[in-house]
């Protein structure tokens, strides 16, 4: 599993046109981003989880979150 997903999204952009979009998007999870941080000297990483953009402290991480904040010390 590479965790990369590839679409094409469509838009209207402010003057009517319609736009394509190829995406080519990869997804991370918390151990990788731990371990990416880690091997660029930070000490401190905290994860959260993320209510579609309300980003907060308060939240753990579940696996319902699309979304993670992360917060990282050097």
């Amino acid at each position: 599993m590479t965790f990369r997903d590839h679409n094409i999204t469509s838009l209207i952009d402010d003057n009517g046109n319609e736009i394509k979009l190829e995406c080519n998007e990869r997804y991370y999870v918390p151990s990788e981003i731990t371990w990416q941080l880690k091997s660029l000297g930070f000490k401190k990483i905290e994860i959260f989880g993320a209510r579609l953009g309300a980003f907060s402290r308060e939240d753990k991480l579940t696996t319902n979150d699309f979304e993670m904040l992360v917060i990282a010390e050097k």
